[in-house]
């Protein structure tokens, strides 16, 4: 089994969310106990919204681009897929194609499968040039699936 995504996936679904989930508690924490109701900081709507914004835009950027990237590992008759919590394995009859998401050149690839999966019908990751590049040209027999920019 060859990983194929980057190390830079834990980061982006893991460490990102933790710190920006335990920097926004602890600011709202610290607001509140500074100024323990002296200065009515939580009864002005605009602290209100400006925190629901806040929260809101960043749980929407977690969970509509961050977490769309999985963790990809590759054999000879298997795609893995895993969260970091829990791993599919799909066989490779069940993969339409894997071709290049277009978001940033030769980085992000987008997996389409059959039906929709455990993750989802569409599955993202953000590919290590290396061990991708080694994964295509150690396995030619799967070169059918990959989507080149000619045939897109």
């Amino acid at each position: 089994m060859h990983r194929v995504s980057s190390q830079l996936t834990i980061v982006l679904r893991i460490v990102i969310p933790t710190v920006w989930f335990s920097a926004i508690l602890s600011s709202i924490v610290m607001l509140t106990w500074a100024v323990r109701g002296k200065a009515g900081l939580f009864s002005n709507p605009y602290i209100w919204l400006g925190l629901l914004i806040m929260v809101g835009t960043g749980y929407a950027f977690i969970h509509f681009i961050l977490w769309r990237a999985y963790r990809i590992d590759m054999d000879e008759e298997y795609l893995y897929v895993s969260n970091y919590f829990k791993t599919y394995k799909y066989p490779y009859t069940e993969v339409v194609s894997i071709r290049d998401a277009g978001l940033w050149k030769n980085r992000i690839y987008r997996i389409t499968l059959q039906s929709k999966g455990s993750f989802g019908q569409y599955i993202y990751f953000f590919a290590s040039k290396v061990l991708w590049k080694d994964f295509q040209e150690e396995h030619p027999q799967l070169s059918d699936l990959w989507v080149t920019e000619e045939e897109a």
